[in-house]
């Protein structure tokens, strides 16, 4: 544990859009960091005057009178890519993380990340995740270890592959983050441009093994489903087709497998019952190989690291 606060400062950007209800856990998941330089910046991306701005404000009334919080304004419904972008270029971090308002980090996420990145001198690093319901049991542990490869060839086709996200398994050097063009300013998929610039660019990136977030799945107001999602994810799958020169006639299958196995599961979540069957014999009849391996691993995933 550090309450050293001549280590760097780490600007964590929560941005908000009418979940008022859940910020709170957010909020008080950073301040029980055990890296104890932080500042909280609240990115409220709320419809100005509406209901769901003014309770926002009233809950983070208690949060403003601390020295260490920033609240930055957006202009309205920009969309979490815009309002993570406006808090980037209003914050003073060091390094900078983020972490979505229905989501919570684990005690020593920061530490861990950003000892891990000064260790091996990184611009960036991500790390696992895990996926919780509402009933705090966990759906699925994700791991990100999708390749050895740390080159900017060896990442960007780790990324095409399988998607490097999402967001709140990020920790960046601002100083790098602020010389690509930053998150996607998009329905869906924010995080996935986000670190395709990253790589592009040439940030110094490498993995760290183990979840330090865990993301809730609920039934609340998501904007990462129903239309947006399948809008979101039609645009990144023809994104990923300029980088298939990259990939062997079988990775391109497994990208092809993964479009349609993620737009039947957004799908069938949105209640869409019709759409999200003919997406799941889509997905099976894209790979029946890759269908039964990638349900072997998902379903294996729910006791994994519990």
């Amino acid at each position: 544990m550090t309450d050293d606060k001549n280590q760097p400062l780490i600007s964590v950007i929560v941005p908000t859009y009418e979940r008022s209800s859940l910020l709170p856990r957010a909020l008080d998941s950073i301040y029980a960091q055990t890296w104890k330089n932080i500042e909280t910046v609240v990115a409220d991306d709320n419809i100005p005057g509406s209901r769901w701005e003014k309770e926002t404000y009233r809950i983070l009334a208690p949060y403003m009178k601390r020295e260490d919080f920033l609240y930055v304004k957006t202009a309205g419904g920009t969309g979490g890519g815009a309002a993570r972008n406006l808090a980037l270029r209003e914050c003073r971090g060091e390094y900078v993380a983020f972490l979505d308002d229905d989501d919570r980090y684990l005690p020593e996420k920061l530490e861990r990340q950003i000892r891990f990145m000064q260790k091996y001198d990184l611009d960036g690093s991500y790390h696992d995740v895990r996926w919780f319901d509402e009933n705090e049991r966990q759906v699925e542990y994700r791991s990100m270890n999708y390749t050895e490869d740390y080159s900017q060839e060896g990442l960007l086709k780790a990324h095409i592959l399988h998607s490097i996200a999402p967001t709140a398994i990020y920790m960046f050097r601002r100083d790098q983050l602020l010389k690509t063009e930053g998150f996607g300013e998009v329905p869906s998929g924010q995080d996935f441009i986000l670190m395709l610039r990253c790589i592009e660019k040439g940030l110094k990136m490498r993995y760290l093994e183990g979840a330090y977030v865990i993301q809730y799945l609920h039934g609340g107001k998501r904007i990462s489903l129903g239309d947006n999602k399948v809008k979101g994810e039609n645009m990144l799958y023809e994104l990923k087709h300029n980088y298939f020169h990259l990939l062997t006639k079988q990775e391109r299958t497994y990208v092809k497998f993964r479009h349609y196995a993620v737009l039947a599961f957004s799908s069938m979540r949105s209640g869409k019952l019709l759409r999200g069957i003919k997406y799941a014999l889509m997905t099976a009849g894209s790979s029946p190989k890759y269908c039964v391996e990638e349900s072997v691993r998902y379903f294996s995933s729910k006791f994994r690291r519990k």
